[in-house]
């Protein structure tokens, strides 16, 4: 029942070291989220069209793309925290070199490009990374609720990172620079924290060929129908609905008359609702509610966009940006977390790292919407991408509410368990001849 789901929301938290993973996790995407704020400014700043925002943004779903799969099949073999040490200490290095072409006027947005390339594969390692190692540290019961709550801990700093990116835009002698030489500080203090947790356990997969790995998380996952329909809707809803980021600096310049860099703070109330609504549904994974509350969410996140389309100020912006962020991080929590729980232990790096891809095709699909927008308006884009999303949303949500819950693939998993386990036991008492 729904009341019970909702009242083991915060289980996973009764687990130390998770607390501590959900911190560090939180810290590391507040500067992530500040970046995501400012580098659009900047990119609109420098171009002054959608395009080249577009542009500036593609190079981290590019590289999610084609870097994602591989850097999944790694997470599932090596140690977990090694990988977030290795990664976070280059996305700050990155950041400190971005603040320093600023500093010296030398940046352009190919710079921001080549960065965001960059960020796009180390956040391939990290993502992964940061999503598989939960089942390294909670109880397997709690991985679902552990992935929710990691998830949704990630919607705080969406609602703090962009005003906060803002304010360092407008105050004196810091400004775009100083804001990525903070970035780069918050990072350095959760690098060092991270050396508090244990590496994390490999999984147990064969050591062959990274590629073959990969092609056999592949496979794994087209063969379970539900997570066939779970990827498939989330990669679908974000290519459509997902680049409407892209526009919003434009929509404020061209559309409202005001400055781009102001854009953090008409945008928090999207993680407000991140926030609030996503803790919400995080108790309702694994529960009977699941697929219809995806259904409704993801068709929400699609309906804010589309009223973007139509509003007309400022101001009514901010109840429209509450339901995108609302609907998105509801529909994205609820998903991934249905994805890792559905899943066996020894794919979850991999399957996990399948969650990203969507991203990967967003920056396709954004670059075309940003041409778009350029040519009809951010208005109309905002309306085509949110109403496209919709009709998706309903189609993907209804078959997967009448497929069945996974329980004969559940029982298979246990059998081929028992039988491993029981199959050296076997052996040693097989009479002799």
């Amino acid at each position: 029942m729904i009341r019970a789901g909702i009242g083991q929301t915060f289980e996973a938290f009764g687990v130390g070291l998770f607390r501590l993973h959900w911190l560090l996790t939180v810290m590391a995407f507040m500067a992530f989220s500040m970046n995501f704020t400012v580098l659009p400014i900047v990119a609109f700043d420098l171009g002054g069209t959608n395009s080249s925002v577009a542009l500036a943004m593609a190079g981290n779903g590019i590289a999610w793309f084609f870097i994602g799969p591989f850097a999944g099949a790694l997470t599932d073999r090596l140690s977990k925290r090694r990988l977030i040490v290795l990664a976070q200490t280059a996305i700050a290095i990155n950041y400190a070199l971005i603040g320093f072409l600023i500093l010296i006027g030398r940046i352009e947005v190919i710079w921001l490009t080549v960065s965001t390339l960059f960020l796009g594969a180390c956040f391939a390692f990290t993502g992964p990374s940061r999503r598989a190692y939960v089942a390294d540290i909670v109880p397997p019961r709690l991985v679902g609720n552990g992935v929710a709550l990691l998830q949704t801990g990630l919607t705080f700093p969406q609602s703090v990172g962009p005003v906060l990116g803002s304010l360092l835009l407008f105050a004196p002698f810091i400004g775009a620079d100083g804001a990525y030489f903070i970035m780069a500080a918050i990072l350095v203090v959760t690098i060092v924290s991270l050396y508090l947790m244990p590496p994390g356990s490999p999984r147990n997969v064969p050591r062959g060929s990274v590629t073959r790995e990969l092609l056999l998380g592949l496979r794994y996952a087209w063969r379970q129908p539900r997570l066939r329909v779970l990827l498939a809707t989330l990669l679908l809803v974000s290519a459509t609905a997902g680049p409407y980021q892209n526009v919003l600096p434009g929509l404020l310049e061209n559309v409202f008359g005001i400055e781009s860099r102001n854009l953090g703070l008409v945008t928090w109330p999207m993680g407000v609702g991140s926030f609030i609504v996503g803790l919400s549904v995080a108790g309702v994974v694994g529960t009977r509610w699941s697929a219809g509350v995806l259904l409704v969410m993801s068709c929400a996140f699609g309906l804010g966009v589309a009223l973007l389309g139509i509003t007309p100020n400022a101001l009514i912006m901010l109840p429209v940006v509450f339901l995108i962020g609302s609907g998105f991080s509801a529909f994205q929590t609820l998903n991934t977390a249905e994805v890792i729980r559905q899943s066996e232990r020894e794919y979850h790096g991999r399957v996990t790292a399948l969650t990203f891809l969507p991203f990967g095709v967003q920056s396709f699909t954004g670059l075309g919407f940003g041409q778009v927008a350029d040519m009809i308006g951010e208005q109309d884009v905002f309306l085509l991408m949110g109403l496209s999303s919709i009709v998706i949303s309903l189609i993907l949500g209804t078959i997967y509410l009448r497929m069945k819950p996974p329980t004969i693939q559940v029982q298979e998993a246990a059998q081929r368990v028992i039988r491993r386990t029981l199959r050296p036991v076997a052996a040693v008492m097989r009479p002799q001849k």
